[in-house]
């Protein structure tokens, strides 16, 4: 047995098991921040505005308290006519009262004889209505780490069996190193690296 020849050989797999080594040590150092984080939705809120416009029937308001002032004498004559013709008349208001983002109300009072004689609104109210849309959840790339064996040969002979690892990286490639034994007993050395097809 050439002792020489065998030693030879195991100084090679040894330097190549360490170049695979040095590789794969290289893919698995990082920055902290690329840890990959866990995987989450994706997801979307969109807010849309409902209108709802109302009109209220005309109705009268009932007053609740009445106070009746003291008499001042007026040293000058008064107009009666003037008095009763502005007594009589209308006074239209209109008024509108915002509510901010959520739209506003307009009351419209006529007031004639001292009082209200009838009032009515328009309401005009925006409701949000929120529609949340969760897409598919995207999972991060992140290295994983393989082992199982390996055998190779064909019909009439078994030409390896081995154990063997597989890593994958963040950037989708693999790589894989195998150690065993052929038909001869004598040690084996495999190594392999994986590119992905397609995304």
């Amino acid at each position: 047995m050439n002792f020489k020849k065998v030693f030879n050989n195991i100084q090679s797999i040894l330097i190549v098991i360490l170049v695979i080594i040095i590789l794969l040590m290289r893919n698995c150092s990082g920055s902290k921040t690329s840890t990959p984080k866990s995987p989450k939705p994706k997801i979307e809120t969109k807010t849309e505005y409902i209108t709802i416009e109302k009109e209220v029937p005309v109705y009268v308001p009932k007053w609740k308290t009445k106070e009746i002032p003291k008499l001042i004498p007026y040293p000058i004559p008064t107009d009666t006519a003037a008095i009763l013709f502005e007594y009589y008349a209308q006074y239209k208001y209109s008024d509108t009262l915002s509510l901010d983002t959520l739209g506003y109300i307009v009351v419209n009072d006529v007031i004639s004889k001292n009082k209200i004689e009838s009032r009515s609104y328009l309401q005009k109210i925006n409701i949000p209505v929120k529609t949340i849309t969760i897409t598919d959840i995207v999972y991060e790339n992140k290295r994983e780490l393989y082992y199982g064996l390996g055998v190779s040969g064909n019909a009439n002979q078994l030409n390896y069996v081995g154990a063997e690892l597989i890593y994958k990286n963040k950037k989708k490639q693999a790589y894989g190193l195998g150690v065993g034994i052929n038909q001869n007993l004598q040690p084996v050395l495999s190594g392999r690296i994986y590119w992905k097809i397609g995304k």
